[in-house]
């Protein structure tokens, strides 16, 4: 779908004819072709021993569901599974945006750099899939090492927005630096040098007392 757009097309094809085909076989097998359901692809399978196959893809509203199952006793048990995934698949979740291109989600500090810190920003709009109902808690945190080792160029990855909901996968997004940030001068690491072992001995001394 995303590495040979330009071939993808042909899964949709409902009848096509070529050479060496036996023409009762020029018809697509997919079952939910042309049912109003937004299907596009992909495949359809059959054995003795695994019984009836998909794998299905379709799009509705900039959405796109992909979907497999096997293990299907008949042709019409197949096509009533694929119709039945389609509509919960589509009806069930909702893409929503989690960030827009720029937005800060954090700040970062950075070490030795002749800039203190930079802001973790979303590089580009970040959307993803949530439930319609039953959502529950949406969970969100930044990832990365801390603090980031100058220089950072502006635009370079620095972080990982994680989104968790429950019952569906965790989804990690990049976030990039929004700022340059280049290697400090003498004084410039000099201060971080004393901020970062005062910041030792305070929670050494903290530790102590706990």
């Amino acid at each position: 779908i995303t590495e040979f757009p330009e071939y993808y097309g042909y899964f949709a094809m409902e009848e096509y004819d070529y050479d060496g085909r036996s023409p009762a076989n020029r018809f697509n097998r997919n079952p939910v072709l042309g049912t109003g359901l937004g299907a596009d692809g992909l495949k359809t399978g059959h054995t003795e021993e695994t019984g009836y196959s998909l794998v299905g893809s379709a799009v509705q509203d900039e959405r796109r569901l992909i979907f497999a199952f096997t293990g299907l006793e008949s042709a019409a048990a197949r096509r009533r599974e694929a119709e039945a995934m389609i509509v919960w698949g589509l009806r069930q979740f909702a893409i929503k945006e989690v960030a827009s291109k720029g937005d800060v989600i954090g700040e970062i500090p950075v070490w030795m750099g002749s800039q203190s810190s930079i802001n973790a920003v979303a590089s580009d709009d970040l959307r993803m899939p949530f439930p319609t109902v039953g959502q529950g808690s949406v969970t969100t945190r930044i990832e990365y090492l801390s603090p980031l080792d100058a220089p950072i160029a502006e635009g370079a990855p620095v972080a990982e927005l994680v989104v968790s909901i429950p019952s569906i996968p965790v989804r990690r997004f990049t976030l990039v630096s929004d700022r340059e940030s280049t290697r400090g001068g003498f004084v410039p690491r000099v201060r971080a040098a004393s901020t970062l072992l005062f910041d030792m001995a305070i929670g050494q001394v903290r530790s102590l007392m706990e």
